[in-house]
């Protein structure tokens, strides 16, 4: 029990460490830039803002400080060196990746791309030894796989339970163009999170050296992947716990199903990848072919989790477009607005207005303004019809506060734009290459 506390108090002590690293505030800084663009394109389409980027940054810094904690603890159980991992190549690779693609900027690809590397040079060896004398590929050579793909299962089950509590929470309502033209209203998901983080620093140390002497004595198990480096005699391996700034970021659309629904399955996908990546990378460490399964599914399996939701979320019928129902459907409400005080929500369908009925948005606004100081909404709820009492003065009519699914000649939409990996690369690096 003793054992536990005094790691888990320098544990505290290193994340607390983190948490006034300068790098840190500029990963905060960073997601209030995300959340002040969310909150611009919401100004664009509706005229409203629906989210507050200073409350989203809030809650962010707090969920990114418990997913820290749980990252952390999960590093030090496995026991990964960043010395181990190959860190100075995993940011170049992602860097480059991100140039072909912002979405490919992660560890699931990087790590992935630099796994399937050193797998290479390693059978490439076997035919021509004289390669190892190659800096780049003895660099490859001293990269612990199960450690590398480890770190990509931690840092993603750590993505996946931080979905799970905030993944659904300042959701944007968007128009959005689908692969078949037709406008269609969805919400728009994007949570981003700052992360300190606990690492490992490996150190091949004297056994007389006084960081022996006084550092915590680890159980025989420990660490559970083992290390790459190795001791002669008198030597042994410390770690020293140094701290870490991450970021980590959710983006997603929820066209045919509630953006709690969707958060909840893309949550529970990312943790089976994860927990199933990170025990591969751990059998591994006793049975090595494992860790060539282990290396296909980081970047294949992360990839396919993503193309199988856009695949799910496209093929079926959107839940908010135009149809021949009486009445408007309503995508979303404005939080304080009028129309969210007196209970309005998303996915309601407006009947009437003081018994006046409503199809179009031009009788809505014409029946609000004569209506102006009060009137009663029939709205249909599901299986039930509601009548909402509103009340719009003294504010703007304009500011009544409901959007509504758009209509066949909607002026503002966002339109999905996806290339392949050839024509990325073409467009950013060849000479002559298009931008638009």
């Amino acid at each position: 029990m003793l054992f536990w506390l005094n790691i888990s108090l320098v544990m505290i002590k290193t994340l607390t460490m983190a948490l006034w690293h300068p790098f840190f505030w500029l990963v905060v800084f960073i997601v209030l830039m995300q959340y002040r663009r969310i909150v611009s394109m919401e100004k664009q389409l509706f005229g409203s803002p629906i989210n507050n980027m200073w409350k989203q940054t809030l809650l962010s810094i707090f969920l990114g400080l418990l997913g820290g904690m749980f990252g952390s603890a999960l590093l030090l159980l496995l026991g990964i060196s960043l010395n181990s991992i190959g860190i100075f190549y995993l940011w170049p690779v992602a860097i480059f990746l991100f140039l072909l693609n912002p979405r490919f900027l992660c560890f699931a690809y990087a790590g992935g791309v630099i796994a399937a590397a050193a797998l290479l040079v390693r059978g490439l060896l076997l035919f021509f030894p004289s390669l190892e004398q190659v800096w780049i590929v003895a660099g490859l050579l001293d990269i612990h796989l199960p450690s590398l793909l480890a770190l990509v299962g931690i840092l993603h089950l750590t993505e996946a339970l931080l979905i799970f509590f905030s993944g659904h929470r300042g959701a944007s309502p968007v128009y959005l163009k689908s692969p078949t033209g037709q406008i269609v209203g969805g919400y728009s998901m994007q949570r981003f999170w700052p992360l300190p983080l606990m690492g490992l620093w490996a150190l091949v140390v004297a056994d007389s050296s006084m960081m022996v002497v006084g550092g915590i004595p680890m159980p025989d198990w420990w660490p559970l992947l083992g290390t790459v480096m190795g001791t002669g005699g008198g030597e042994t391996v410390v770690y020293m716990m140094v701290p870490l700034v991450a970021g980590l970021g959710y983006s997603d659309l929820a066209l045919s199903s509630r953006p709690y629904e969707k958060k909840m399955k893309t949550a529970f996908n990312l943790a089976l990848y994860s927990v199933v990546l990170s025990a591969l990378a751990i059998l591994s460490v006793f049975v090595p072919p494992v860790i060539v399964p282990a290396v296909l599914l980081a970047p294949l399996g992360h990839e396919y989790l993503i193309q199988k939701g856009n695949k799910e979320e496209f093929s079926r019928p959107p839940l908010f477009s135009l149809d021949n129902e009486n009445g408007l459907k309503m995508l979303a409400v404005v939080p304080d607005s009028p129309a969210a005080i007196a209970g309005l929500q998303g996915g309601d369908r407006l009947l009437e207005i003081n018994s006046s009925p409503v199809n179009s948005e031009l009788e809505f606004w014409n029946l609000l303004r004569s209506n102006y100081h009060r009137a009663i909404l029939k709205v249909k709820r599901g299986r039930y019809i509601l009548d909402l009492p509103v009340v719009v003065y003294p504010r703007p009519v304009n500011e009544f506060g409901i959007i509504f699914v758009p209509g066949r000649w909607a002026g503002v939409y966002l339109e999905l734009k996806q290339g392949s990996i050839l024509n990325n690369i073409r467009r950013r690096f060849l000479p002559g290459g298009s931008r638009s």
